[in-house]
């Protein structure tokens, strides 16, 4: 006969107490129950469990070999409930995010640091990669979400916006259009212009804005980041459109920042699998990049109107 998950929690509270009144107040149960209980657990294992020495009720050496173990089952127990506490609670736990570079660098940060400061017991792992490759590894599941830039292709995760500000032209120091409060494709032009390939979503934003104008957009340099277009820019290579996250701290960076026109908006947006739902942790870093986002220079927050409320 086994000892049942009762009897042993009723052995370890006679054993921590030395009686079984103190046991079966802790226990919030009868004394004769636990008197039962004792008597019936020492039927099943077949030796005494307990003996009466100076007024109290002491394990017998028989016991002593396997009430550590018993101990142990217990206080993993109560990890256990702690943890499940810390979860519900959101004060531990893991997330795995996949962020193209800017997004990583210029929006993640404060969010990261902000959710840390509140529960530092969430680890927190960021995976930086192209568009691309971020919706992959979320419908792959190798991560809890993604941080991408629109436009994007289509996808069978959901896309959840957080916020958004304009694509906005960067020109060097002293250049022509650096006095213009605002520049269109067509003022743009007429100088080398620093772009993406059109299979990037910044690529195929920018060249709508041409095709809109009823232009061809003609790349001077070809690159795959905003942070290379505006260090090229920097150098005096030429002009380029950009993500405007790269910019949201407010510094000039080296170059001047010219309004588009008309407005081309480029959203921040969270890649969520559609199977399965996020944890609290995961809710929480989304809502703090929200509100972060929206404390940016020429940022907009966006309200998550498919995410429950955290």
């Amino acid at each position: 006969m086994k000892l049942s998950f009762r009897q042993m929690e009723i052995i370890r509270a006679v054993a921590l107490h030395g009686a079984v009144t103190a046991a079966a107040a802790d226990l919030g149960v009868s004394q004769p129950a636990v008197s039962m209980a004792l008597r019936e657990s020492t039927a099943a294992v077949g030796f005494p469990l307990f003996v009466r020495a100076q007024g109290r009720l002491q394990p017998t050496p028989e016991l002593r070999v396997f009430l550590d173990e018993v101990d142990r089952v217990f206080k993993g127990l109560e990890r256990i409930d702690r943890l499940v506490s810390g979860i519900r609670d959101a004060s531990v736990g893991s997330v795995v995010i996949a962020a193209t570079p800017t997004l990583a660098d210029n929006l993640l940060p404060f969010a990261v640091a902000a959710v840390r400061r509140a529960r530092p017991r969430i680890q927190i792992t960021v995976q930086t990669m192209d568009n691309l490759s971020a919706v992959e590894a979320v419908t792959q599941g190798g991560v809890d979400f993604g941080l991408v830039l629109t436009p994007i292709a289509e996808t069978d995760a959901r896309l959840v916006p957080l916020c958004a500000a304009e694509l906005v032209c960067v020109v060097p120091l002293g250049h022509p259009l650096a006095g213009r409060v605002a520049v269109t494709p067509q003022d743009i032009a007429p100088y080398p212009l620093i772009s993406f390939s059109r299979s990037l979503p910044l690529g195929r934003l920018v060249e709508k804005s041409f095709l809109d104008a009823g232009l061809e957009r003609r790349i001077a340099l070809e690159v795959n980041q905003s942070s290379t277009a505006l260090a090229l820019v920097r150098a005096g290579a030429g002009v380029a459109l950009i993500d405007p996250y790269l910019l949201v701290d407010g510094r000039q960076h080296g170059v001047v920042r010219i309004r588009l026109e008309p407005r081309s908006i480029v959203k921040a947006q969270a890649l969520v699998p559609v199977a399965g739902t996020l944890s609290r942790s995961a809710l929480l870093i989304l809502a703090a990049i929200r509100r972060h986002g929206g404390s940016m220079h020429g940022v907009s927050s966006l309200t998550m109107r498919d995410l429950p409320d955290v």
